[in-house]
C-alpha cells in the first residue's frame, strides 16, 4: 500500500552538510586515534598476521571516516524534508534508510530551540519537538525561521484553557 500523503517539500539549511561533515570529521579523529593505538599494540605481537593488521588498521579507518565524511552529509542533506501545517509535523529523513515521521500537532507537550556550538558558528538552531513518546527535532534551520516554527508550534499546541 502507497503512502497517498504528499512529500514533505521544505528543506534545511545548507549550512547543515558543513556542520554534519564537521562532526563525522570530528569522529572520524577520534577513530584514527583509537585504531593508531591499537595497531601500535597489535604490532608488537610476533604473528605476521597480527602486524599487517596493526600497520593497516588505522589507515583502513581512516579511508572510511573520510568517505562517510564526504558522502553521508550530502546524502542526509539531500534526503530531509519537513512540513508544517495545523494538524502535524511531517518529517522525512536518513541517509541510508527512509525514515518518515508524523508528529501530530495535538500531541506536542513543548518545543524547544536549541542552538549548539556548530549551530552558532553557522547561524542555524535545531527545533526539537517533545510529546509523551519522546522527541524529535528539525535540524540546521535558519535561526529566524526555527525561532517563527517555535512560536508557530507554540501557538498551534495552546489549549482553550491556556487563553
Amino acid at each position: 500500500m502507497a503512502d497517498e500523503r504528499p512529500e514533505p517539500e521544505r528543506r534545511l539549511a545548507p549550512a547543515a552538510r558543513t556542520i554534519w561533515t564537521l562532526e563525522l570529521a570530528g569522529g572520524g579523529v577520534v577513530a584514527f586515534v583509537v585504531a593508531f593505538i591499537a595497531g601500535r599494540i597489535l604490532r608488537h605481537h610476533t604473528d605476521g598476521g597480527w602486524h599487517t593488521l596493526g600497520a593497516a588498521l588505522p589507515w583502513v579507518v581512516l579511508a572510511a571516516a573520510v568517505v562517510t565524511a564526504a558522502i553521508v552529509p550530502t546524502l542526509r542533506l539531500r534526503r530531509w524534508r519537513w512540513h508544517l501545517d495545523d494538524d502535524e509535523l511531517d518529517l522525512r529523513h536518513g541517509a541510508i534508510t527512509e525514515i518518515r515521521t508524523i508528529v501530530p500537532v495535538a500531541r506536542i507537550q513543548h518545543v524547544d530551540v536549541r542552538r549548539t556550538f556548530w549551530g552558532q558558528l553557522f547561524d542555524v538552531a535545531d527545533v526539537v519537538v517533545h510529546t509523551a513518546a519522546g522527541r524529535t527535532e528539525i535540524p540546521a534551520l535558519p535561526n529566524a525561521e526555527a525561532a517563527l516554527i517555535r512560536d508557530q508550534l507554540a501557538g498551534l499546541i495552546r489549549t482553550p484553557d491556556d487563553e
